[in-house]
C-alpha cells in the first residue's frame, strides 16, 4: 500500500560502532555523535555562506549588463546590499544609468534599475585589493579599456568614490570595482 521514498544523501554517512540495546544511555551518546558526524560530511551548497556576501554586488552588476545586452530598459536586482547602492549611485551621477529604486529595503529587498544603454561591461572584485592615492591612477590604465571612459568606483574612509573623485580628494581604500 505504501511506497517507500528512497532517502537521497548528499554523502555518505560514516561507519560508527552501533551500541547494543541494553546500554540506551551511551546509544544515545553515540547517536548524537552519529548525528553530528553526518551533519559535518552535508555537502554546502557553493551560493550559499559567506562567499555569497562577496558576490552580490558581482551578480547584480552582471544582471545589469546582461539585459543591456539584450536591450531591456530595466534590470532588477535582488538580493541587495548598502554598497551596491553606493555603486548604482556612482554609476548615475557618471550617466552610465538613469536612475534606480529601492524597493522594500528593509526585507529583502529589490532594486529597480532603469538603464541608459551605455554600460559595456562592468565588474565588481570579490578580493578587495587595496590601492594608495598614488597607485590609483596606475590601476585604473590597468583595468579600463581606455583613458576616455570608466570609473574605477573605491572605497575610502571619505565613502564610495570613483577614481577621480579619489584622486581629487587624494584618499585610497579597497577597489570595488569597475564600470565603462
Amino acid at each position: 500500500m505504501f511506497r517507500s521514498v528512497p532517502s537521497v544523501r548528499s554523502a555518505p554517512l560514516p561507519n560508527l560502532p552501533r551500541a547494543p540495546a541494553a546500554a540506551s544511555a551511551t546509544a544515545r551518546g553515540e547517536e548524537a555523535e552519529r548525528a553530528a558526524a553526518a551533519a559535518a560530511l552535508v555537502v554546502r551548497d557553493p551560493t550559499s555562506g559567506p562567499a555569497m556576501g562577496r558576490r552580490i554586488l558581482n551578480d547584480a552588476l552582471r544582471t545589469m549588463v546582461n539585459a543591456d545586452r539584450r536591450g531591456n530598459a530595466t534590470a532588477l536586482l535582488q538580493p541587495i546590499s548598502g554598497v551596491m547602492v553606493s555603486f548604482l549611485n556612482i554609476m548615475k551621477h557618471r550617466g552610465y544609468i538613469k536612475n534606480f529604486e529601492v524597493i522594500d529595503p528593509h526585507r529583502v529587498g529589490k532594486i529597480n534599475v532603469e538603464l541608459h544603454g551605455r554600460i559595456k561591461d562592468c565588474k565588481a572584485l570579490t578580493y578587495r585589493q587595496d590601492l594608495r592615492a598614488k597607485e590609483i591612477e596606475q590601476y585604473r590604465v590597468r583595468m579600463l579599456p581606455t583613458r576616455q571612459w570608466g570609473y574605477v568606483v573605491i572605497t575610502t574612509p571619505n565613502g564610495v568614490l570613483d577614481h577621480e573623485e579619489a584622486i581629487r580628494q587624494n584618499v585610497g581604500g579597497q577597489v570595488l570595482g569597475y564600470f565603462h
